[in-house]
């Protein structure tokens, strides 16, 4: 297909749609452009109250775009095989970039299910934590967010851990933009202090490829604020002690590289769990326990 400078300025091409401006090109020149080629294309719909890569788009009260769940919430069966339920989960969170606490509920499911062949019923209890996950998410759905992220150089980290996973959230001009979630390994016997420490690993990580180069990391360890204070004040070194020394002080020189190798601008906000907003995203909701 031969290229046409205006077609190609107007779109952006992402996966299986092809996202217009129609201030520069109608939709009616695209079709005929594609059509030239013998592509056809289905009916052009606007991104309000469309959808685009597996997101349903709506305006919300301030006519920002808001993304939510496209694809239906399955329906618990009974006698579902690990298959089955692997399937269920990965369509609970597949491609969503923000999923809340339904992250680590589905990895937690899973993991109870991990010793059994892919065709074997699973467990009882097992059964029961799905159905119950489902019956959750019916009346709360935290797969939405802000379709539209302008770009940005500032950000904020919000990081948790506990004896179950990490979690992290970035939030961008206020919105939240990613989270995600790890389960912690089963004989994962670190320190909750070092627990901490990774999840801000994480976070920085995951603002880096976002392109943020001025982070603000909250957390609710006054143990890792101390410690990455001391870091970005370079006035004296980390002294800590225990088995995990040498694990923090390699964490922190990890930390310390990024920083000076991305040019990153950091700075440490403690705060108390109940406003932790990555608190609730390290937690298996309640009601699948």
């Amino acid at each position: 297909m031969s290229k046409d400078e205006k077609i190609d300025s107007a779109t952006q091409s992402c996966i299986d749609n092809i996202l217009l401006d129609e201030s520069k090109v109608t939709s009616a020149a695209l079709v005929k452009h594609l059509g030239n080629y013998g592509l056809t294309t289905k009916e052009p719909e606007p991104l309000d109250g469309g959808a685009a890569l597996g997101l349903k788009l709506k305006s919300d009260s301030t006519r920002d775009l808001i993304f939510s769940r496209a694809n239906r919430i399955p329906h618990a069966v009974s006698k579902v095989t690990k298959r089955e339920l692997f399937s269920i989960c990965g369509k609970l969170t597949g491609h969503y970039p923000v999923a809340g606490w339904l992250k680590i509920t589905c990895s937690y499911i899973k993991r109870r299910e991990n010793g059994t062949n892919w065709k074997e019923i699973v467990e009882d209890e097992v059964e029961k934590m799905l159905k119950e996950m489902l019956s959750s998410l019916s009346n709360e759905d935290p797969v939405k967010g802000k379709w539209s992220v302008p770009k940005a150089t500032k950000g904020t980290v919000w990081c948790d851990a506990s004896s179950i996973g990490y979690d992290v959230l970035l939030e961008v001009n206020g919105n939240v933009v990613e989270d995600a979630a790890w389960l912690r390994k089963s004989l994962d016997f670190d320190h909750i202090n070092v627990a901490e420490l990774e999840a801000v690993m994480k976070s920085v990580n995951m603002a880096i490829k976002w392109n943020i180069s001025e982070i603000e990391v909250i957390t609710e360890s006054a143990t890792v604020a101390g410690w990455i204070k001391t870091v970005l004040s370079e006035e004296r070194r980390v002294h800590t002690k225990g088995p995990a020394e040498l694990i923090v002080k390699r964490r922190l020189g990890i930390l310390k590289s990024l920083i000076n190798e991305f040019g990153l601008v950091m700075s440490i906000t403690l705060v108390p769990t109940r406003k932790n907003k990555a608190d609730i995203l390290t937690r298996v909701h309640e009601e699948c326990f």
